[in-house]
């Protein structure tokens, strides 16, 4: 058990770039691990409704064909209803079918994860998240991927929403 804890724990750490990517006892033969960072246009409704920011940067990890585990770190910002910008850094854990399809692989599926509220008044909160993603995956060579995703996000579940319409690269690292 404490194998599959250190695992976890370690899967965490490189998903927000606290160890190297050679440093990963997940590297095992069978597993997949990628790099990716994408951004892209993000509308919503939290304090006023209106289209925002995000960018992403996730670690993907197929422990075995058609199950891909990701921890991601997103940032978002927007400018709140009374002229007020308004960040948020959300750290999340997404659980994903795939379906290979030789170089192309859809994918659905859902997490939870949380928020890190930062206004410009200097107001910090930290709020709980939930997320369906559905998207696709692209092998452009061996080691370099294209990723198209929605991620459908409640904040503070079930009073705002965000929709992340993301488009980006990934890297084989493993």
């Amino acid at each position: 058990m404490g194998s599959v804890r250190l695992t976890i724990l370690r899967l965490a750490l490189a998903g927000i770039g606290l160890l190297p990517p050679g440093a990963s006892a997940l590297a095992q033969a069978g597993s997949h691990l990628a790099l990716s960072v994408a951004a892209g246009p993000s509308p919503y409704d939290l304090s006023g409704t209106g289209t925002g920011f995000a960018a992403a940067m996730q670690l993907s990890w197929r422990p075995v064909s058609g199950l891909v585990i990701e921890p991601g770190l997103t940032y978002f910002t927007y400018e709140s209803q009374f002229s007020e910008r308004i960040h948020y850094l959300m750290n999340e854990l997404s659980v994903q079918g795939e379906l290979p399809l030789g170089q192309v692989r859809p994918f659905l599926g859902g997490g939870a994860g949380f928020a890190r509220v930062v206004s410009d008044a200097d107001e910090n909160d930290i709020v709980a998240t939930l997320h369906a993603v559905g998207g696709f995956r692209v092998d452009l060579s061996p080691t370099w991927g294209g990723r198209a995703e929605m991620r459908v996000r409640a904040v503070r579940p079930w009073t705002g929403n965000t929709v992340d319409f993301l488009f980006g690269f990934s890297r084989m690292l493993q």
